[in-house]
């Protein structure tokens, strides 16, 4: 509970995670995943390669001794060890596009610029995103859930929408698209 794990187990063999679990690794593999250039089994691909430490390219793929094991593993990772996530399934935070926003808010939290650190593990990084308190990011995404649940928007929560446009972009994923996210982040939240 107390260390950060820099490797994972699939069938009982340790598996090194690139970087020791740095949260870039991860963002790495969410941005791969979000790629909607890449099929279903390229994305698992993609994140096999970017997150385990000896696999760095294809043909390394097959050194893997179980692909789902391996997966789910990762993906318990990303849940900072826990086997249910407390994610909803609704799309309100966008890693990439996001990110700046993320930045100016965990760095509030750590008090130092995270992206000028050399080594932040994943969970360390996840420890100042969940206490993240009142800022931009939070408006954002209190919008953006009310907004998905059909909610009614205050006077100054439509002008923030008018103000900013950016944040909230119509999702153009195709169905595909939405039916493998869903299923990850049903994977994620343990079913």
């Amino acid at each position: 509970m107390y260390e950060l794990p820099t490797s994972i187990e699939i069938k009982g063999e340790s598996w090194a995670i690139r970087n020791d679990g740095d949260f870039r690794i991860v963002l790495d593999c969410f941005a791969a995943i979000n790629d909607p250039d890449l099929s279903n089994a390229e994305k698992v691909m993609a994140c096999m390669i970017i997150f385990l430490q000896d696999v760095n390219d294809l043909s390394d793929l097959d050194k893997i001794p179980d692909i789902e094991e391996a997966y789910s593993e990762m993906v318990r990772f990303f849940n900072c060890g826990q086997e249910e996530g407390t994610s909803n399934t609704y799309n309100l935070i966008d890693w990439e596009k996001d990110s700046t926003l993320i930045a100016s808010a965990i760095n509030k939290v750590a008090g130092k610029e995270i992206r000028a650190e050399k080594y932040l593990h994943w969970w360390t990084f996840m420890g100042y995103y969940v206490a993240i308190g009142e800022c931009p990011l939070s408006t954002i995404v209190g919008i953006r859930y009310k907004k998905i649940k059909g909610k009614k928007l205050e006077k100054y929560e439509r002008q923030f929408i008018t103000d900013n446009p950016q944040y909230f972009i119509r999702d153009n994923r195709t169905q595909e698209e939405k039916d493998f996210e869903k299923e990850l982040r049903e994977q994620w939240n343990g079913g």
